[in-house]
């Protein structure tokens, strides 16, 4: 059993240990790192050692590829990244009160949620409650944003609830249930029918989400409900910019949220295809990490997702 020594981690341990963790985790070896912070090797390799002693465990593994982190260096890493991000952010907020900026927030998006229109709602509202609020927003698959948030990088995440139960380390709140339509590109054959069964579809390419999301599955399951085993998959993407260039050739078909496709259509981009789908819904949420009081802009802007959602 490792012998962690918690008056280390209380006392001694210093900021300048965490960065240098954290530099030798981003950059692997001991000479980039020596580099990078403009110190020699031999003291990369001293300071790495007394934090190793002082803590009580080995904290990198020394592969002929370079340091990895061990579980126990992987565990600090987590919490010397949050460190690092709190005091950035406390960096940002002082300099902002210096020039009558309120507040900065980090929002992450999940891509493919079509969350657009409700973080613009959000967003407004919340510059009608904070005139100074600053709101960097970030989109990308749902664990990498998680990823982000566990690590103190975004202040919180809005975009497709998760599979199963919430993890302990996160909050969530429901915002609303989102309806999922098919849809095709304006040159599209099927563009100029009504009333459409899975017999017209089965057959035709598809450009869905990957194979590990919600709607991919309740996709699969309508086509297994068809009598089809899988769709013709002519590409797996959560970009829109991707979906629409596809869609425009006018041979394939995809899934939107209802909003999205509602909004794409107005604009002349695609066609909502009338047909049943059955199951086909994305519920959406916002985390937060569990046990972490928000900020005061965070819990404000929180609350402005929850009142944009139910007024949708």
């Amino acid at each position: 059993m490792a012998n962690i020594s918690s008056a280390f981690l209380q006392r001694a341990l210093t900021l300048r240990h965490l960065r240098l963790l954290v530099a030798l985790e981003d950059l692997g070896q001991v000479g980039r790192v020596a580099a990078a912070l403009n110190i020699s090797q031999p003291a990369v390799s001293k300071a790495l050692a007394e934090i190793e002693s002082g803590v009580g465990v080995a904290l990198f593994d020394r592969t002929p590829r370079g340091l990895v982190p061990t579980a126990h260096g992987a565990c600090l890493l987590r919490y010397a990244h949050m460190m690092s991000n709190e005091i950035g952010r406390a960096i940002d907020e002082l300099t902002g009160l210096e020039r009558g900026i309120a507040a900065t927030l980090a929002i992450g998006a999940t891509a493919g949620a079509g969350t657009g229109y409700l973080l613009n709602a959000a967003i407004l509202q919340a510059r009608q409650r904070l005139p100074e609020l600053t709101v960097t927003v970030s989109e990308g698959l749902r664990e990498h944003q998680l990823r982000q948030l566990r690590t103190g990088r975004l202040d919180l995440v809005v975009g497709a609830a998760l599979d199963g139960a919430v993890p302990d380390d996160l909050d969530s709140t429901p915002l609303y249930i989102d309806a999922l339509v098919i849809v095709c590109g304006m040159r599209h054959t099927l563009a100029a029918r009504r009333k459409l069964d899975w017999a017209a579809l089965v057959t035709e390419s598809w450009v869905l989400p990957p194979r590990s999301t919600r709607v991919r599955a309740a996709v699969d399951a309508l086509f297994r409900r068809s009598g089809t085993v899988r769709p013709r998959v002519l590409a797996e993407t959560l970009s829109l910019d991707l979906i629409l260039e596809l869609l425009a050739q006018g041979g394939a078909l995809a899934v939107l949220p209802q909003h999205l496709a509602r909004c794409l259509a107005v604009a002349g981009q695609v066609r909502a295809l009338e047909i049943d789908t059955p199951g086909l819904v994305m519920p959406v949420s916002v985390f937060t990490l569990a046990g972490v009081p928000l900020s005061a802009a965070a819990d404000a802007f929180r609350s402005c997702l929850v009142e944009a959602a139910a007024l949708r």
